[in-house]
Order: C-alpha cells, then structure tokens, then sequence
C-alpha cells in the first residue's frame, strides 16, 4: 500500500492524512540549522499559494499538508544548478573591520527573500486559521465517512480492510486523523457549551477558541486559578464549609438544615436578604413540592435562632423568584416572614419551553436586587434546579455580577452526568401507553469533553452514568463564591441504570476533580498538552458522525437496501478505531508522567473503550450479514407483524453479550479490551471511570437484534412530549 519515496499512501481514501502530512510534521520537530545567506547562484523556490476551500476535507488538508511545489522545491533544493551570483550595489564606506584569520568562516544572518516571504506566508495563514478554526471542527466531523475513505471496496478488500488484527501495529496506516501536535487539529478542544463570553470581549467557541488561546488568555497563575490543593483543602471539611463544589447531601431536608445554619451564620455580621430561585421546568415540580412541604424546617429554625426586633426591625428578608426561557420577579418587595414562601412556592407556574436560562436568570436577578436591596445588606442565593442550564457560555459573567456584589451563591442539585451534557427521563404517552425518553441538560462536570460521546453501537451514549459531581458552571459559581453545592440524590427513573444512580464519596474524588477555573485557561492547558490535545481530538472527530444505524424495516427489500447502505460506514468506523488505538498507544509515556490523576484516568478509559468498540463494530457487521441469511431463508419474521393503523415493528440492535463473528477472528482482541477494561476498574476504583468500565463489559461487547413495537404514530405523537 505503500507508495513513493516521501512515504504517501497509494490509497486515494486516506490521501489526506497520510505520509506527506507525517513528512512534514517529522521535518518540522528537526530544530533548524543556523541561519546563512544566500549561497552563490542558488534561486528562490517557488512561493506557496493558500488553495482556495473547495470543500470540508480540502480546508483542512490545506492547512496540514505542503503543496506540491513546496515540497518539490525543499527536496531539490540541494540539487540545483549554480546560477551567476547578482552583482552587488556599491555600498557606502563602512568602518574598517578587524582582521581575521584566513579561512575563518563568517556567520551571515541575512534572511534570504524566500524565507521573509515563508514567514509572512506563514503568519497570514496562521491568523486565518485562527478566524476560521470555527469552520474546522463542522468540516472534520462531516467528512469522516466521505471523504477520508474511499468505501467502494470489494467484498474481498473490504474483508482485508476490518480483519481484527492482536497487534494494532500489523494494521497498514490507512487512516490518520490529523496532527496531534497541532493546537488547531480538528477544530480545537471539545466543549459542551457552544461560546464563551468575558467581561470585555465576547469571544465564541466555535468561532475564534483558538486565538483565544493563543492571543487573548494570560498565562494560568496561582493568582488567577485555585490550585488543586486549595480545591482539596475546600472539600475536607473542618470549619471551613464554603466554597464547596460538590457536598454529598442525604435528602433535601439535610440540605435546609443546613442553608438554614448559612443563613443565621451570615446574619451574625449583618443584615441578610435570601434570593429563592425555583426551575420552573416540568421536571422540577416534585421537587417544589418537597421544598415547600419541608421549609417549615427553616423557617421554624430562623424563628427560634433570630431575635424578636432584628425580625421586626427586618434584619432577614426573603424573596421568590421563577426562572425557564424567562425569569419571573414578585410583584412584592422581599418579605421577612419566611412562612409566606411556601405559598409562594405553590405559585410559581410551569415553563413549558424546555429552556432554562440560568445564567442569565442569576445575572438579572442580580441587576434587580443589587440596586434594590441597601449596600450594607448581604445577599444569599439559593438556587434549586435539576439542571445544569442551556446558556452555559454565560457563566462568567454570571459568577462576575455574583463576586461584585459580594453574594454568596448555594445550590440545590443533582449530580451531572459524567463526561457527558445531557440525562433522559421517561414519559409514558397516557394514550398510546409508549414511552419516550426526552432529555434534559446536566452536566458535563468538567469544562470541556473528556470522554467519548458515543457508547460504540449508537450514535450518542445510553448509560446514564453519574459522574459523583455538580454541572461545571453551577460548581463554579458556588466555588467562587464562597458557597455550597448540594449533590441531592437522584430519584428519577433512568433509562439504562438497571443498578440505580451510584453515589460517589467525595474524598475518593478529591484525586480526581476536574478544573474549576474559566474555560478559556482550561482551553490553553488542554491545548499544551500532546497528550490531553490527541485525546480531545479523538472525541471530536467521533462526536457526530460516530455510531451506526439501530433501527431497521423487517420487510426483506427494505431490510437489504439498509443494511447494504450501513455496510461501508462500518469499515470506515473500524479503519478510524485502529488508527485512534495506535495514536493512544503511542502516548503512553505521556500518560505516565501526566501529573493530573483524573487525564490518567480519562486515557486509561478511552483507550479500553477505543479497542472494545473494534470488537462491537465487527459484532455488528456480523450482525448484520446473519440478519441478510436468515431474510434470504425467509426465517427472520417477526412475531409481531407490522399492522398499517395499528402497529409498527422494526428490527432494532441492540447491546448483547452474544457473540456472532468467528471467535478465531476476535478472540484476542475480546481478550485486550477485557483486559483494558478490568485496568481502569483496578487502577480507579470506586470511581465513576470503574463504574463506566463495568457497565461497558457487562452490557456485553457483542450486539443482537431484536424486536420493537410501538404505535404506527410513535414519531409524531413524540412532538407531544412534554420539555423537561
């Protein structure tokens, strides 16, 4: 497969990020030899010319790979024939030189003109490349299985191509995916909210991250980023109970107790005013009600612990505000009975949007009552939500109109999933009786994507899996301000938690805690890591367009045109796995000495998760060959036939510990990704990594079709579920 002396793949399908590309990258780690001028009757190379964006692959390619008269003007350069030398202008006289030895070599410094018009070349297209870096990640993702690959194989290549292989260094290089040397490869760090904004300039993600980086950030300090030591510190108790991102909580009615104690805590050095903010969302309403049916506990506490005339002399005030899509004042000024809130709770109407604007909510809430409420009064927020928010790009300046007007912010919720920004909750249609699964946002617990955001089978994870911590922004704000989040157990019904949500102790945790400071440092120090950089790059690429197909017609024409659709998309996927494996592979020395015991953790999963998702995209495929057998046969019938106006049925894949491809093509590679898994569960235990691992193996490393029946309206009765 290999093709000319530069190293490029003869392959037309993975010509953009083969050899050349690695050529390139490997001659520019070589530290340059010293400058010199111009030696005698040498001419200058042809300039490079940025090729206009014919499509999504051919941006990217123009930026990590030479052109063709690049490269043929570096590697004939040596060749060249003398050229007279130009005669010199006569220059003025000069200050007479001392003399030197004979045959002493003279160090000239005089840039030849090719190198000014390669450094000027070069810093253009570096700030066009931060303007566009937006573009870059869409351009990747939308290409992976077009692009990169050629997927008109025959069956014989095509078998050639997804044999599993025990060594992942006997698969042929067929398929890079970028550089990972480069803070602008594949669109830059992964994040799960789409823009950042600061104080001064707004600045979007997908638009500008990496100037960001580059030009607007400082540099992390101990004067601008907690350590993680003053983060541990914060987390083991003692006096010090502020400053909390993450307290594990038994029930709601522990968490009032204790903001209760809060309050009278702040009211010992002056007067208070508690901001109750209530999700208004769907999804929040049991909770109200629970709230409400257990204030009495701080109210009757803030009763006996506060004096009679600091009551009447309204020392201690209390106000309700609602908050979705929009945000809901009284139409009162704050009160100091605390008995009227809960019937204020009662009031506070259901937002039907879906959309909880938290961040906003909490910088208007501010505006309202930082003017309203006297300077010397201290402002309390207790906020209450299941959710993490849909404009997490507003937390700075959230956790800015928070420290500047010196609130301390509380919040009651639940763990964020781990590694991931959303958790589905189910409905049962009261009609039909199926169930659907919308979702609501929580989470990730860290800045950014750290884990893969796919399951190996379908095209988004279906684990549910809790990651023992708050939401980032959330976090945040309760760190920075001194206050307190409350981790409430999760009562939900979850979709794939057969086990229940799994709690997490927080001093096992403390090794593990993400990075608490603002996105754009965490950016910037994801950005100089190689290894931290690969990884994010990974999870990028296989964002969106990673995953297969589980639904599929059971008439026999239908059933063949999909599955033969599906077919090549999983050689490219199986091609792209191998080439991720070698990449992690070769960063374990990286690994070792990587100081972060939770990026330790992030490689070891990723790496175990890469190899068992070979073995599930090569189950599948023999998946789908049994399905086309048995149709042929005329044996896969369902037991429930599709009936028009009554029912609809589909073959779905689903998860299964059975095993369909010939166990001599996988066995040893079912043996590495059990032993990768079972790793991470023995390096990291009693973490949600382990807990993730464990559910990986015991779901099974295989798939199996299966039956699904539901209403013949199911799509369109599902524009009926109600927003959480």
């Amino acid at each position: 497969m290999l093709g000319s002396s530069t190293g490029a793949c003869a392959c037309p399908a993975c010509a953009a990020f083969c050899s050349p590309s690695a050529v390139v990258e490997d001659r520019r780690a070589v530290p340059p030899p010293p400058p010199r001028g111009p030696e005698p009757n040498q001419t200058e190379p042809a300039r490079r010319v940025a090729p206009p964006r014919e499509g999504r692959m051919s941006s990217y390619i123009s930026r990590h790979e030479p052109s063709e008269e690049m490269m043929t003007a570096e590697t004939t350069a040596a060749h060249r024939e003398p050229a007279p030398e130009p005669a010199k202008a006569e220059a003025p006289p000069a200050k007479k030189k001392r003399r030197r030895r004979r045959g002493a070599f003279i160090w000239r410094w005089d840039a030849p003109s090719w190198g000014v018009s390669l450094m000027v070349h070069a810093a253009v297209l570096a700030a066009l490349a931060l303007m566009a870096v937006g573009a870059q990640v869409d351009e990747v993702l939308g290409s992976i299985d077009a692009s990169m690959v050629d997927t008109s194989l025959s069956e014989e290549r095509a078998d050639e191509l997804v044999k599993i292989l025990a060594d992942p260094a006997e698969e042929r290089s067929e398929l890079a995916v970028g550089d990972p040397t480069s803070t602008l490869s594949a669109g830059g760090t992964p994040t799960a909210t789409p823009a950042i904004r600061s104080t001064t300039t707004e600045v979007s993600e997908t638009k500008s991250l990496a100037g960001l980086i580059d030009v607007a950030v400082a540099p992390p300090s101990a004067l601008t980023l907690p350590s993680l030591a003053v983060l541990n510190r914060d987390l083991a108790g003692g006096n010090k109970i502020s400053g909390d991102p993450g307290r594990e909580t038994a029930e709601i009615g522990e968490a009032l107790d204790q903001i209760a104690r809060e309050i009278l805590r702040h009211l010992a050095n002056s007067r208070v005013t508690v901001l109750w903010m209530f999700d208004e969302s769907g999804s929040m309403k049991d909770d109200q009600r629970t709230i409400r049916d257990k204030f009495d506990r701080v109210a009757s506490e803030l009763k006996l612990r506060v004096p009679a005339d600091r009551r009447e002399a309204g020392d201690l005030e209390h106000a309700i505000i609602g908050f979705g899509k929009t945000i809901h004042f009284e139409a009162v000024p704050p009160r100091a009975d605390a008995e009227q809130i809960r019937q204020a709770i009662d009031a506070l109407p259901v937002d039907q949007s879906g959309e909880e604007q938290t961040m906003q909510a909490i910088v208007e809430a501010i505006s309202r009552y930082g003017r309203a409420v006297a300077k010397d009064r201290k402002i309390l927020l207790v906020l209450v939500t299941d959710e993490s928010g849909d404009d997490g790009s507003l937390v700075e300046q959230a956790r800015l109109a928070l420290v500047n007007r010196g609130v301390t912010a509380y919040v009651l919720g639940r763990q964020a999933m781990f590694g991931y920004d959303r958790v589905y909750l189910r409905y049962v249609d009261p009609v039909t009786k199926d169930v659907y699964w919308p979702p609501i946002r929580r989470g990730p617990e860290a800045p950014g994507l750290e884990l893969l955001q796919w399951d190996g089978l379908w095209t988004e994870r279906h684990d549910e899996q809790p990651s023992g911590l708050a939401p980032y922004e959330l976090a945040r704000l309760a760190y920075e301000t001194g206050g307190i989040y409350f981790l409430l157990p999760n009562e939900e019904e979850l979709r794939n938690r057969p086990r229940g949500e799994k709690a997490f102790a927080v001093a096992t945790l403390k090794e593990y805690l993400p990075d608490y400071g603002p996105r754009a440092e965490y950016a910037s120090r994801v950005a100089q890591s190689e290894l931290r950089r690969t990884m994010s790059d990974i999870i990028q690429l296989t964002d969106k367009d990673f995953g297969f197909r589980r639904h599929f017609p059971v008439a026999p024409p239908e059933l063949a045109k999909a599955i033969t659709e599906e077919l090549p998309k999983v050689d490219v996927q199986l091609r792209a796995l191998f080439e991720f494996e070698k990449r992690l592979r070769a960063l374990e020395p990286a690994r070792d000495t990587e100081a972060s015991r939770r990026w330790q953790a992030n490689y070891d999963l990723m790496l175990g998760q890469i190899v068992a998702f070979q073995v599930k995209a090569y189950e599948y495929r023999a998946c789908l060959a049994e399905m086309v057998a048995l149709a042929n046969q005329g044996r896969l019938v369902p037991k429930n036939p599709p009936i028009p106006g009554e029912r609809r049925t589909d073959w779905v894949i689903d998860h299964s510990g059975k095993r369909k491809a010939p166990p001599a093509e996988t066995d040893k590679k079912y043996a590495e990704a059990r032993r990768l898994l079972e790793l991470v569960c023995e390096r990291h235990p009693e973490t949600p990594w382990a807990d993730l691992a464990r559910t990986t193996l015991d779901r099974g490393l295989g798939c199996d079709w299966n039956e699904w029946s539901v209403h013949p309206d199911y799509d369109e009765r599902a524009k009926l579920v109600p927003n959480f």
